[in-house]
């Protein structure tokens, strides 16, 4: 059989035309036949269709090597040419970065990226020049601190100094825009990620250049240190975490600059034989795919014996010419420049799905089926790092074209099946390799210049064309939108679930497997030990917060189609077996009920009930075989031996390694490898929508936060705008008036005066505008790309998905305890961005109109399980406050909050009413707050005014929270929001006290006995302070101390007004004499409201010195919050008493225990007035009571029990008069006329009780009760006889059984006549025999 025709196929060429014409390889035939016996000769000469296979094969053979011999000849004279231009480069043919392997810096397998762990690094090449014209190019994977240019041999470097810090070195730092020799000059662009910077060497001018995108910055340097032994390496410094990719010449350039060569010389020889090779390659690949097109469904015949024939010898030519490949294609130039231009030069995405027999996919089957394996691996993955290179690069003007191309090939390598799985693998999700390719990199800052000049700018500040500002913004969108959809098509086609067999797993399957420990790796560093955890992730440094939100929404988008594809029919939401069989892996995370291992003992019954016997055995066993296969030695941790080995850390050595244990955490994790087969839809589909949880809460949200940071900072520019164009304007007005009446007077100083004013006001508007501008165009990509209309839609559809989860896990009783604790942690951060962060306008208050469902389902389950016993995890508890805490933020939520069903809001009352005792009770208290602020006295708004503030109306930024400085939430405690009152749960929480007289007394007696601590610790704090200051001059003050002396004023207040809710809302409960404790718990906030006012007002004393300090980290320490939470307090209880007494003739029980109280005084309440009339009392006939820690040091203010007293040796110091005054008056924005008049209403009130007072004989000094000084004993302790008043004794009866003095059990107070008052049931009686 002739092959001459099949070759021409192939080769193009036609070898055999002349073999019939003479016997040309008749020798070698004799060679390969043997020696002829017959002495006869052969007539005939030796046809074509004679030889056989194997000897034309032969012929074959031998042309090639003809072939591959005369590209080496033609190419000597070139190479020759290219060795003569490189003489001066000293240094290996390969050119890589030295890198020390003891440094701090991370360097990858082929050694040219490196990222920085140490706080200065320097790296340099392994070659240098010291003549003619060089360059290289780097990739910039970040966009922080980095040095970048040439350095001589001679230079020494260190983590103080870079290139560029010596006298031989040149560097460029485009984070600063400047350049680096010895000094510092302004110079070049400032970079961004995915920059290009390409660095030019030329010795014989002593130029040095540097280029942006092959765009040149300019000369930089025109005078270089030169001499003998002065040769230039290249050479790069990184600050801490910094990332960047070089190419010295190992691949083509991106910018190649005329006239300069790579460090690393062009592989000539290489180059040609390859393009020879891969042209017969694609030729080859292109009859395998006609030949399976055709023959597609077809079953093997007899007759096809010839074609069969056909087909051998075409995988012939294939073993021939991929063993001519492999000797060419491992150079990674060779695959970007041969094989990767081939590829893109010829398919067609559309082309390609259309068509399963491409040439690509006959290419990639040739691969697969004549490479070894590593061998395509190893050429998949440079393919893949060159397409995410171009990716990644940053975009040019609007076309995003490039990007989709690059993407559209990985796309079209994946539609080949062995290729996509193996991708999914092994490369996809290494190094954020797929993270990257779903992520559309922002416009650059001079292309926004260009879409939005200055006067199409709009913020609420500078005003500007709103229209014309959101055409822009949808300009942007729209020129992103191909490449988003391309980005979900390329996704979709990883998701493929119909190719699995029964060797290998479906796509999906695979997929499933890794971004599962991908989103677990990368929710390590949310755990406390995160430093720890993250030794033993693949990950080797976070994801990049824009990029993780980016993937997180694709992905949800994802999940959502197909959901709605492959189960139009079914609820969208997670099931809850899944939770609970171990279907899905959790890792370190636990579930909200504990720890799983302790779950599954305690509820194997409910289990067995749900799943079935043989199920719950089998997770048994497979339970028991985890921990067997599993363990780790412990020691090794607790000796702290090879800590930093990673192999150590749970590891075993080996790529097959899948184990996950740690000594933190006994759980293993399954097999990493995905079981045969296609996976189960509804798992399949489960998962996904699992992973976009997980992901979200580990990296997804932490750029929507940054995004809402934008927002905020253009909410305070808008004001300071405002502000400066209202006082630019005035002075305006008023300089025009003075020169009109003044013309006469006027002078050259007047009149360069006012233009110095005008000038200044100019000045500063315009820098605030100038920022403002800026805000705005960066905010045109977050609103177009980053966080969208359609990325917040699908926020919203995650939030009801997983509320839908948990409401559903919540039905089944005690196995709610299975949920992870991702699902109950990730609800605040979710509620948060629906409801705030998601907007790009600061408002008062959101409109939510398109997240009402999902705001509802969230106010119902928060409801419902605000104290739900199953959750028992600490982090679940505060996220379920937290998430609360967004709720009463927002009206929409309060008012869902209202709508909620009978049995949540009982719930949310009981929750929120339990004693502050043993829990989070600064956020329930501060929840409670956000129901009764706006109607409270002068409580109208959280922040705290200022006297300086001016205007009448208060201001309104609405949702503020502090941040910290990985701009994560802060808690509750720190979110300030404007009021939004519920008179609906004021009528719950009020109904709840006075329906339930025990819950009530608990209740108020913790808030009592925590509001007794929170003040007595901040006046310690306060004296502290003073004395400190005092003593010394320039005094500084340890942060830690100021915040904890703020933090508990903080709570002071906070309780407070927690009372005047309670009185408010429930006056009984101290009104009511029936009540038994009634008497008891009105005295002893009487007590509290007179200490707390003699405290803070007058004499001035601690406080007012520490808010004549006026510390930036004390400014909440100010007399308006406390002041008039005590005032509301006062007007709550006095309330009824003002609107109903008109004939004043009788003291009732609240009048009498606050004026009996000894630390009484009217003045106090006159300070709030600013207009004290009254005389005070001597500073030293002033009992302080309870809350003087002084004047009794021997009493605990949490347990009244006796202390020993410290020792004070600190002088008594005499208060200095006030220098910021305080008057209620001063707060028009905050205090109403109306509030200021009940005040004095108040004080009359007072006065003309006082006067109907009956004579009062005062006690003697020993006869006063030994605890609060202030009463008379009236109750006796049996059976030790210890002696205090009644009030005093029962309050401490409330947390105690033991007595004061001596930790005796008491049995009964008796009163001093004899009568029972309590009686301890607790106490067992002793029989009367036994005791004779």
């Amino acid at each position: 059989m002739s092959i001459s025709k099949l070759f021409v196929k192939v080769f193009n060429e036609d070898i055999f035309e002349q073999v019939e014409q003479d016997n040309l390889y008749s020798d070698l035939d004799d060679d390969l036949e043997g020696a002829n016996c017959s002495t006869v000769p052969d007539p005939k000469p030796t046809r074509l269709e004679d030889l056989s296979v194997t000897k034309q094969m032969v012929i074959v053979r031998a042309w090639l090597d003809d072939k591959f011999q005369a590209i080496q000849t033609d190419s000597n004279e070139e190479i020759r040419r290219l060795y003569t231009e490189t003489e001066s480069r000293i240094g290996p043919d390969l050119t890589i970065f030295d890198v020390d392997y003891t440094t701090t810096v991370r360097v990858s397998s082929d050694r040219l990226a490196l990222r920085s762990q140490g706080s200065f690094n320097t790296v340099r090449a392994n070659c240098c020049v010291y003549g003619g014209r060089w360059m290289y190019e780097i990739h910039l994977h970040t966009k922080g601190v980095m040095q970048i240019g040439w350095a001589s041999n001679s230079c020494q470097f260190n983590e103080n100094s870079g290139v560029g810090d010596t006298k031989c070195s040149y560097g460029y730092d485009g984070s600063k825009q400047q350049i680096w020799h010895i000094s510092t000059k302004k110079y070049g662009d400032k970079w961004q990620i995915g920059d290009v910077i390409g660095v030019t060497l030329d010795v014989e001018k002593e130029h040095i250049e540097y280029f942006r995108n092959g765009r040149s910055m300019g000369i930089a340097f025109n005078k270089l240190e030169k001499g003998p032994g002065i040769t230039f390496f290249a050479a790069i410094s990184l600050g801490y975490t910094q990332g960047i990719e070089a190419n010295f010449g190992n691949r083509p350039f991106m910018y190649p600059v005329q006239g300069f060569q790579p460090l690393m010389a062009r592989p000539i020889l290489k180059l040609r034989r390859a393009n020879l090779i891969m042209n017969y390659l694609f030729n080859l690949a292109a009859i395998f795919s006609k030949y399976n097109a055709q023959n597609a469904g077809q079953s093997t015949d007899q007759t096809e014996a010839r074609v069969s024939t056909k087909k051998t010898v075409y995988c012939i030519f294939a073993t021939l010419l991929i063993e001519k490949f492999t000797n060419e294609i491992f150079d990674p130039y060779i695959i970007e420049d041969v094989l990767l231009k081939r590829i893109s030069s010829m398919t067609n995405l559309a082309a390609e799905k259309d068509n399963s027999n491409s040439v690509l996919q006959g290419l990639l089957a040739l691969f697969w089926n004549y490479m070894e394996g590593d061998e395509v691996k190893f050429v998949l993955r440079k393919l893949v790092n060159a397409l995410l290179g171009t990716f990644t690069h940053t975009i040019q003007g609007l076309d995003y074209e490039k990007h989709r191309q690059a993407l559209g090939m990985l796309h079209c390598l994946c539609l080949h099946e062995q290729t996509r799985k193996y991708l999914l693998e092994g490369k996809l999700f290494k190094k954020h390799c797929l993270a990257f390719f779903l992520y559309i990199h922002p416009l650059e800052f001079y292309i926004m210049e260009e879409l939005l000049p200055d006067s199409m700018a709009w913020t609420e500040g500078i005003d500007g064309p709103k229209d014309k500002y959101l055409s822009v913004v949808d300009k942007v969108r729209k020129v992103t939108e191909p490449l988003h959809a391309a980005q979900k098509d390329f996704l979709s086609t990883l998701l493929i679930n119909t190719d699995g067999t029964k060797e290998s797993p479906s796509s999906r399957a695979i997929f499933l497997t890794k971004m599962r420990r991908y989103v677990i790796d990368l929710s390590m560093e949310q755990r406390p030990f995160h430093a720890f955890f993250f030794m033993q992730s693949s990950i080797q440094h976070p994801l990049d917060a824009p990029v993780a939100l980016a993937f997180v929404s694709i992905l949800i988008d994802q999940a959502r189609t197909m959901f709605k594809e492959e189960m139009p029919s079914r609820h969208v939401e997670v099931n809850s077996d899944f939770f609970i069989d171990g279907s899905f892996d959790y890792m370190h995370f636990d579930r909200v009920g504990g720890v799983l291992s302790h779950l599954r003992k305690v509820h194997r019954a409910d289990i067995d009930q749900r799943l079935g016997p043989v199920r719950t055995q089998q997770i048994y066993d497979d339970d028991r075989q985890n921990m067997r296969v599993n363990e780790v030695d412990t020691t090794l941790y607790l000796l702290g031996e090879n800590i930093n080995n990673v192999q150590v850390v749970g590891h075993t050595q080996g790529a097959n390694n899948t184990t996950y244990t740690h000594f933190l955490n006994p759980r293993p994790s399954g097999s990493t490898d995905s079981a045969p087969g296609n996976v189960d839809m509804e798992a399949s589909l489960c998962e996904i929508l699992d992973l976009c949880i997980i992901f979200y809460y580990s990296a997804g949200h932490k750029y929507i936060v940054k995004i809402a940071a934008v927002r905020d900072e253009i909410a305070a520019l808008n004001e300071v705008l405002k502000e400066t164009k209202f006082y630019r304007e005035d002075i305006e007005r008023k300089l025009v008036a003075l020169e009109q009446h003044a013309n006469v007077c006027m002078n050259e100083n007047h009149q360069h005066v006012m233009g110095e004013l005008r000038s200044k006001f100019s000045q500063r508007q315009n820098v605030f505008a100038t920022r403002s501008i800026s805000l705005a165009r960066k905010q045109v990509w977050l609103r177009g790309v980053a966080l969208n209309g359609h990325r917040r839609f699908l926020l919203i559809w995650l939030l009801e998905r997983m509320l839908r989860t948990l409401t559903t896990a919540s039905s089944t009783g005690s196995l709610f305890s299975f949920v992870p604790e991702v699902y109950v942690n990730t609800l605040p951060i979710l509620l948060d961005a629906v409801m705030d962060f998601s907007h790009h306008d600061l408002r008062a208050q959101f409109e939510g109109s398109d997240a009402e469902c999902a705001v509802n389902a969230a106010a119902e389950f928060l409801g419902l399980h605000s104290a739900d016993p199953r959750i028992v995890l600490a982090s679940c508890k505060d996220s379920l406050l937290q998430a609360l805490g967004t709720l009463t933020c927002h009206k929409s939520g309060v008012r869902a909050l209202e709508r909620t069903s009978k049995r949540s809001q009982t719930s949310l009352v009981r929750a929120l009413l339990r004693p502050y005792e043993n829990r989070a009770w600064g956020q329930s208290n501060w929840l409670l707050l956000r129901f009764w602020m706006g109607e409270g006295y002068a409580y109208k708004d959280s922040r705290q005014p200022f006297v300086w503030q001016g205007g009448s109306l208060p201001l309104h930024q609405g949702l503020c929270r502090s941040r910290s400085r990985n701009e994560t939430h802060t808690g509750l405690l720190h979110n300030v929001a404007p009021a939004n009152p519920s008179k609906h749960f004021q009528r719950l929480i009020g109904s709840k006290l006075i329906e339930d007289e025990p819950f009530a007394t608990a209740f108020l007696n913790s808030v009592l006995s925590q509001l007794n601590w929170a003040f007595s610790e901040f006046i310690l704090l306060l004296q502290e302070i003073q004395n400190t200051a005092q003593r010394q001059e320039n005094t500084l003050f340890e942060p830690k101390q100021l915040k904890i002396c703020s933090m508990c004023f903080e709570l002071t207040v906070s309780l407070m007004r927690c009372l005047e809710l309670i009185i408010s809302v429930a006056p009984e409960i101290l009104t009511d004499a029936s009540r038994p404790n009634s008497d008891l718990l009105l005295n002893r906030i009487c007590q509290l409201i007179s200490q707390v006012l003699s405290r803070v007002t007058v004499p001035p004393g601690c406080f007012q010195f520490v808010v004549d300090m006026c510390s930036a980290d004390l400014n909440a320490v100010t007399h308006y919050p406390i002041i008039t939470a005590a005032l509301g307090i006062l007007l709550a209880l006095m309330q009824e008493e003002m609107e109903n007494d008109m004939t004043p003739q009788i003291v009732t029980r609240v009048s009498r225990a606050f004026l009996t109280d000894p630390s009484f005084q009217f003045a106090t309440l006159e300070f709030a007035l600013g207009e004290i009339r009254t005389p005070l009392l001597e500073q030293k006939n002033i009992p302080r009571g309870n809350f003087d820690p002084s004047a009794r040091p021997h009493i605990d203010p949490l347990t009244n029990d006796v202390r020993v007293p410290l020792p004070n040796n600190s002088k008594r110091i005499r208060a200095d008069p006030p220098i910021l005054k305080f008057a209620l008056s001063d707060f028009p924005s905050h205090v109403s006329g109306d509030e200021i008049d009940n005040v004095r209403r108040l004080i009359e009130s007072l006065r003309v009780k006082q006067t109907l007072l009956s004579d009062i004989t005062l006690p003697s000094e020993d006869s006063l009760c030994p605890i609060c000084c202030a009463k008379p004993i009236t109750a006796v302790f049996t059976p030790c006889k210890h002696q205090s008043c009644s009030d005093c004794i029962m309050q401490h009866m409330m947390n105690s059984k033991v007595c004061f003095y001596c930790k005796t059990t008491i049995h009964t107070i008796e009163t001093l006549d004899g009568t029972l008052i309590y009686s301890n049931d607790e106490v067992v009686q002793t029989p009367l025999a036994e005791r004779i």
